[in-house]
Parts: C-alpha cells; sequence; structure tokens
C-alpha cells in the first residue's frame, strides 16, 4: 500500500505540474522535441510506430504520426480490449475514429499492428525509465505483449523526476524519453 500512496501523491503533483508546462509548451518547442524524436529515430531500423490519441496535457503526438506516414511508415493508436490491455490498431489522418474507454477516440479499423516503436505518454519519469502514468497499469500490462518494440515515452522537459520514482514489480521501464530538451536512453 506505501508503493501506492507514494505513486499517488507524486501523480498529483506532477498532473498540475504538467498542466502548467503544456500552457508554456511553444510551437518552437514541439519542433524541437519532434527534432529529437527524429535523432533517436535515425539509428533504430523500424516499419511501424504507434502513437496514441492525447488527452488533458499529454503531448500531442498526432503529428508525429502524420510525419512518419510521409516517410512511408505504418502507423497506429491503442485500443483498450476488455481485459484492460492494449491492442494497436492501424490508424492514419483522416482514418475514422469511435470512442473507446473513458471515451477517448480509438481507430474503428480493427486491422492490428505490432509496432516497432510505441510512444508512450506518462506523468514523470526518472532518469532510470521508470515511467509514472495515471495508475490504470493499461500500458504497464500490455508492454510485454510487445517485447521487441521499443518504448518510447514523451514528455515535457520539466517532468523528470529528480528522485527515484517508486517501482513496483509490475511497472514496465521505458527504452528513451525524449523531451524539447533532451533525448534520454535508458537501455
Amino acid at each position: 500500500m506505501h508503493l501506492q500512496n507514494d505513486k499517488d501523491i507524486i501523480r498529483k503533483e506532477f498532473l498540475k505540474k504538467r498542466i502548467l508546462f503544456k500552457k508554456k509548451f511553444t510551437f518552437k518547442n514541439k519542433l524541437k522535441l519532434i527534432l529529437n524524436l527524429n535523432d533517436l529515430l535515425k539509428n533504430i531500423n523500424y516499419e511501424s510506430i504507434a502513437g496514441y490519441y492525447p488527452i488533458g496535457s499529454e503531448i500531442d503526438c498526432l503529428t508525429i504520426l502524420e510525419k512518419e506516414v510521409i516517410k512511408n511508415k505504418l502507423t497506429a493508436l491503442p485500443y483498450v480490449k476488455k481485459d484492460n490491455k492494449i491492442e494497436f490498431r492501424k490508424w492514419k489522418n483522416p482514418d475514422t475514429l469511435i470512442g473507446g474507454l473513458n471515451n477517448i477516440p480509438v481507430p474503428k479499423n480493427k486491422i492490428i499492428l505490432y509496432p516497432d516503436i510505441i510512444l508512450t505518454p506518462l506523468l514523470s519519469f526518472d532518469m532510470t525509465g521508470v515511467r509514472l502514468g495515471f495508475g490504470s497499469g493499461i500500458y504497464d500490462r500490455s508492454f510485454p505483449n510487445f517485447p521487441v518494440s521499443k518504448k518510447i515515452g514523451l514528455a515535457f522537459s520539466g517532468q523528470l523526476n529528480k528522485r527515484k520514482l517508486p517501482n513496483g514489480p509490475f511497472d514496465y521501464k521505458l527504452d528513451a524519453v525524449i523531451t524539447e530538451k533532451d533525448i534520454f536512453v535508458f537501455k
């Protein structure tokens, strides 16, 4: 229970911070984040990339997916199944989206993709690659189903927690995190 309480305290703190970071995030910051992601991806051989439909103050990765389509990469968005695990469904703008879990838009298309790269939202991360999300555990439960996919978090630079985040046995570390200032590679 102590682990969960610690995580909840940090979640509340970083959700407030992320809202402020989003308000101050400029178009120039977004371009820098995309350039940093491109710098990381140029060293990775990949054919497909999955993102997420941004909610609230999450970094918007839909523009990134559009740019990947131009590079002839397959793109996808998550669909949360009844078992609360994600499958990635092929999607590119302007393909139809429908309401999914919590009414978050998901692809109507049911073609499943096993992406080489999975872009992941987060509330906070640390220098070891530990990611703190909303607490539903959907990504952590799903990541083991994608063992060869590179898991890359997208974050505002202020989301880095300078202390080590609490980490349980079912928490899944990221391979990298991209911000508008830095590229963090963990493995």
